[in-house]
């Protein structure tokens, strides 16, 4: 019961922030860790708020994937997120398949991996394809730390030249009483072909938490803050995961 307090909770902060903001961007990505464990399988559902809307008119993007191990080194993930659009409060925005590949040993206390992504669009957008770099250290009484490198290149219809490129990074702490807390930035500098200063990308800060509310359910939650001119002032998101 008080899981499930903590949890509503977290769903009613996060609605503050969402309906006390003008406007925010779409960021339904994650700090995902380098570790795979065999037998994991798991739906997760995310949400966050579309930037093409006002205060006046809140839509949300959402995105939904499944993942499955087929052994200790391989995971695979597939994605559908949808968007906001002038037609539609619910159109495909894309679908990804992503192939993990963790490159440590089992008794590694660290772990190193690799991820690979190929994305699909509509509306004669770019295809998609990218190659990640994650690094989690876990130290003693709880903390863990994870650094995560993406690189990605567009082909097809109206495909950027040059490769884009973005790094992530969590700090955290689990609680004895299951509930995970901690930092998260997101920095998304743009295309090799056009990066320009700090403050024409993207960079953005902020808490969050994440707690079990059944043995199977568990919510993530918090929002971003903006550190450069070119990124939002607030983005919020919060995230279901359902085990299995």
């Amino acid at each position: 019961m008080t899981r499930l307090l903590w949890a509503l909770s977290l769903f009613a902060a996060l609605v503050m922030v969402l309906f006390a903001a003008p406007a925010f961007a779409q960021n339904t990505g994650g700090v995902f860790p380098a570790q795979v464990n065999e037998g994991h399988r798991s739906l997760q559902y995310r949400i966050a708020i579309d930037p093409e809307n006002t205060q006046d008119e809140l839509g949300f993007a959402q995105r939904l994937h499944y993942q499955q191990s087929i052994n200790g080194d391989l995971m695979w993930r597939v994605i559908g997120q949808t968007r906001k659009t002038a037609n539609s409060d619910f159109d495909l925005d894309y679908l990804q398949a992503e192939l993990f590949w963790e490159l440590s040993d089992e008794a590694d206390k660290h772990k190193t991996g690799l991820r690979f992504d190929a994305r699909v669009r509509d509306d004669n957008r770019a295809e998609q394809f990218g190659v990640n770099f994650m690094k989690q250290f876990n130290f003693d009484n709880g903390w863990t730390a994870r650094a995560v490198g993406l690189t990605s290149i567009q082909t097809g219809d109206n495909a950027s030249d040059g490769v884009n490129l973005q790094t992530r990074g969590q700090l955290a702490k689990r609680l004895e009483s299951g509930m995970t807390v901690g930092l998260e930035m997101y920095n998304a500098y743009g295309n090799t072909g056009s990066i320009g200063g700090f403050n024409d990308q993207n960079h953005t800060i902020g808490p969050f938490i994440s707690l079990p509310v059944t043995k199977n359910i568990s919510v993530f939650g918090g929002p971003l803050f903006g550190l450069s001119d070119a990124a939002p002032d607030v983005e919020a998101r919060l995230w279901i995961t359902r085990g299995f």
